[in-house]
């Protein structure tokens, strides 16, 4: 789940802080699947 969050992020279709407000307990996972796919700079928080 946090995968493919993340790659929505990545997409545009959604924005960082408004997935890590409907779903902290992902943070972690979203956070290191941005950070694989180099796209740290979408990391708000």
């Amino acid at each position: 789940m946090a995968a493919y969050l993340a790659q929505r992020i990545v997409d545009g279709a959604y924005t960082y802080d408004f997935v890590i407000s409907k779903r902290p307990d992902l943070k972690e996972g979203i956070d290191a699947y941005l950070r694989e796919k180099g796209r740290e700079d979408l990391i708000t928080q």
